[in-house]
């Protein structure tokens, strides 16, 4: 399967060129440009890639928080209709975001809704708040027999697929991709700020390529997402502005305990982390 792959990529890049292989992640903002009330973002979720965790950073620096109420997030399953329904209702008024998640799992408990909610996009796409949006995710169904997602649903959205980076050249562009000019001139300490979050994003690209390879890379399967370096990023941030010196022990220990170390389960792989942070996030490195 991976000969196979190697051979096609090559293939590809040959008669096209690189740049149909060597992709960047899509911006999120130019997305957003495109949407409207009348057009829905609907994301199809592959595993390991959260973009609903892009959704919020986007909201935040837009204004749009789950905090000051603007964002209205959602996990589609039974009794969840009602609170959807509502929550579209207030935010087609207001000029809210309102975020649906359909959950592989629970989607069969709100299949006979579906119809509904498609007359519900299709009411509020007309007269709503000109900063409404709808934002909608699901995992591509396992067979064409168990897709239930309404077609007219699909057709009127924006349809936006992320897969996870191949390669750590990939996974690397893409952890950096999620940070601006902006949140790089954030820290007063600016250099020692620049070195670490590097550091962080390339600790971040090695453990989530490890994935690709089964057992040889991790003993168990752990669902490590951008959003977990984001937040290790903040801590970052914060902490660095909160000493005098850089606390090596303590970011350490919070980035491989518990930010990353919160998905691992497996004593083996909690040291392979522990020793790729020890590696990668040091004095030595400034």
């Amino acid at each position: 399967h991976r000969v196979l792959l190697f051979f096609c990529r090559n293939f590809v890049e040959e008669k096209m060129g690189s740049k149909y292989v060597k992709g960047r992640s899509t911006d999120l903002s130019e997305v957003y440009k495109e949407s409207s009330p009348s057009s829905p973002l609907f994301f199809i979720l592959s595993p390991g890639v959260d973009p609903l965790k892009d959704v919020e950073a986007l909201g935040t620096r837009l204004g749009f928080t789950i905090d000051n109420g603007k964002i209205h997030n959602v996990s589609l399953g039974q009794g969840q209709e009602v609170v959807a329904e509502h929550a579209m209702e207030v935010a087609a008024a207001e000029g809210h975001w309102v975020i649906l998640q359909f959950l592989l799992q629970n989607i069969h408990l709100v299949a006979r809704w579906l119809s509904t909610l498609e007359k519900l996009v299709e009411h509020h796409s007309l007269e709503s708040h000109p900063e409404y949006r709808l934002f909608m995710s699901a995992e591509p169904a396992p067979s064409p027999e168990t897709h239930i997602i309404p077609q007219g649903l699909l057709d009127n959205s924006i349809k936006i697929t992320s897969e996870p980076p191949t390669g750590m050249r990939a996974n690397l562009h893409g952890a950096l991709d999620l940070f601006n000019q902006e949140i790089l001139e954030q820290c007063s300490k600016e250099s020692e700020f620049r070195c670490i979050l590097f550091a962080l994003c390339y600790f971040h690209a090695a453990v989530a390529e490890r994935r690709r390879f089964g057992t040889q890379g991790w003993n168990r399967s752990y669902p490590f997402n951008n959003g977990d370096l984001t937040v290790s990023v903040n801590v970052l941030q914060n902490y660095l502005e909160a000493n005098a010196k850089v606390p090596w022990d303590d970011l350490r220990y919070l980035f491989g305990e518990i930010m990353y170390g919160g998905h691992i389960t497996d004593d083996w792989d909690r040291r392979l982390c522990r020793t790729y942070l020890s590696e990668y996030v040091q004095p030595e490195m400034l």
